[in-house]
């Protein structure tokens, strides 16, 4: 498929879903569920970003690319954690002959996966979305293929500010960590965590990142287990947002 074209035809499907969804996760979940088919390609998709400050897979389409995310994100160490920090575009990885991320690499290869790529896009200067994919034989060692999903993440990054307005949330683009968890919540959990095991800030998240996906459950809502389970009380709710007054 050209250039253009399979611009185009990204475009039409994106906006298609971004109609039919009715909020961030679900659009994006819904959108990563058929780039396979929209850039032809028959491999297994995760999309990730940093949320309060740590790797963060957002959507998959399948459990083992989830695990294979979640290795590269303990070691802090793989391209998809590299692309999130730098920006940089890693195609073409031959996970049989990989060194430069052995524990990613290794796991991947158990898990299956003979070639994997990692392409993100700006959301705004301090906000990225990662595709990483990954695919059984060489399928990924192709640059047109990986080209074809560099434009599905161009696109998809392009239509988060429509995203976030029809999910009823800010236009900032700092405000997507707001849409994917309730900060305040989030926040109060990781005191908790905190106090209880002693522990860092970015050491509290990496606990409650697992629990949330090992289990399936949305951040926010093991946030606030924790909180009434070590508490006995409902998470505090956000102070009330009020508009500032113009002046006279």
């Amino acid at each position: 498929m050209a250039h253009e074209a399979l611009r185009d035809e990204v475009r039409v499907r994106l906006r298609s879903v971004l109609s039919s969804t009715g909020g961030v996760e679900e659009y994006l979940q819904t959108a990563v569920d058929g780039v396979g088919d929209l850039i032809q390609l028959d491999a297994s998709f995760t999309l990730s970003t940093i949320l309060y400050g740590a790797p963060y897979t957002v959507v998959t389409t399948d459990r083992k690319a989830w695990e294979a995310d979640q290795v590269e994100f303990d070691a802090t160490d793989g391209p998809c954690f590299e692309t999130l920090l730098e920006g940089t575009r890693f195609s073409g990885i031959d996970l049989g002959s990989e060194r430069r991320w052995p524990a990613w690499a290794a796991v991947a290869a158990l898990l299956g996966f003979g070639s994997a790529a990692a392409v993100g896009a700006d959301v705004e200067p301090e906000q990225r979305l990662v595709l990483n994919c990954y695919g059984v034989g060489e399928v990924l060692l192709d640059d047109a293929v990986v080209d074809r999903a560099q434009q599905f993440i161009d696109e998809l990054a392009f239509t988060m500010p429509i995203a976030l307005r029809l999910g009823r949330q800010t236009t900032e683009m700092s405000q997507l960590q707001e849409a994917l968890a309730s900060r305040s919540t989030i926040d109060q959990a990781l005191g908790v965590l905190m106090a209880q095991n002693h522990c860092t800030r970015n050491e509290a998240f990496g606990i409650l990142r697992r629990a949330s996906q090992n289990r399936n459950i949305k951040l926010r809502d093991v946030a606030a287990a924790i909180i009434h389970r070590f508490t006995g009380h409902p998470a505090e709710p956000p102070p009330e947002f009020r508009r500032a007054k113009p002046d006279a």
